[in-house]
């Protein structure tokens, strides 16, 4: 588990630790593989760690030293190399963009599934501009960003669900998140109108744990679990705070998040019923505007 880790690219993490897999299932040692790249064992640890990269050819002679002869799979491994490089629109704006929404973007965009339990409000990439004004001026951000300019970003990551490689997107919303008025009665019936039109499953799939379900899996707070495929396929728990966020990598810590995720999804109305709760409660608040 890590705490207020930054993540340079999701991709570079992710190459890092399959590295270090195939390392030590070749039984090498790092000292080994520093000798192969004519490096150091600081710079193998580095990689290992997502927090440095390798070049074209410092991969391969790692990938021949460690005895990868599956082409497609070393193809894929050079691929996310590459790819790791790259700068995602976030990180263009790092002047104003928050060091911790810098790096949920970068998950966010690079997974390939994303599954969120949310029991306070709905989530950012669900949010109608006039939703998000009214969260976001209820708590300003950090670093003295105007509203208008958060909201704007927070739109723009919303783009994401309309890519032809959007990530499968599972949300489970406590029923309370539905209920909780944010902004004004029309603008709440317009962002419960909006869950109803953006529910799409199996490609984005909302459902909603009503209150007669009593106690549940998501008791103790909000989690986010993204899925990331192969090669070097991986999950992260993201857990956000106010003033810092923790990283959850490992099996043993990621896998009573992987529990809760399922029995949240057990616990919850399906997703045809879930619609037909949001669209009660959107018509109670048009009748309150």
């Amino acid at each position: 588990m890590l705490v207020g880790r930054p993540v340079t690219t999701v991709r570079r993490m992710r190459l890092g630790m399959e590295l270090r897999r195939l390392r030590e299932q070749a039984r090498v040692s790092q000292n080994a593989a520093a000798e192969a790249i004519d490096g150091s064992d600081t710079k193998i640890s580095r990689v290992e760690a997502g927090k440095t990269g390798l070049n074209r050819l410092e991969l391969t002679a790692l990938l021949d030293l460690y005895g990868v002869t599956d082409e497609r799979f070393r193809s894929g491994l050079v691929e996310l190399n590459r790819t790791s490089r790259q700068r995602g629109w976030w990180q263009q704006r790092s002047d104003i963009l928050a060091p911790k929404l810098q790096e949920l973007i970068e998950l966010e965009s690079t997974a390939s599934q994303i599954f969120e339990y949310e029991a306070i409000v709905i989530p950012g990439l669900f949010q109608t501009k006039e939703y998000a004004q009214a969260i976001i001026s209820g708590f300003p951000p950090p670093h003295s960003v105007p509203v208008e300019q958060a909201v704007q970003i927070r739109l723009e990551r919303q783009k994401l669900i309309e890519r032809d490689d959007a990530p499968r997107i599972i949300c489970v919303l406590d029923e309370a998140v539905l209920h909780r008025q944010v902004g004004t009665p029309e603008v709440m019936a317009d962002q419960l109108r909006k869950l109803i039109a953006i529910n799409n499953p199996p490609h984005l799939s909302i459902q909603v744990i009503p209150y007669s379900a009593g106690a549940h899996a998501g008791a103790d707070g909000s989690f986010r679990l993204f899925s990331y495929p192969t090669p070097a396929d991986m999950d992260i728990c993201f857990l956000e705070q106010k003033e810092s966020r923790v990283f959850i990598e490992e099996e043993a810590g990621l896998e009573p998040y992987r529990t809760a995720a399922e029995h949240l999804r057990t616990q919850a109305l399906s997703s045809p019923d879930s619609m037909k709760l949001i669209a009660g409660l959107a018509a109670e608040f048009d009748s309150r505007g």
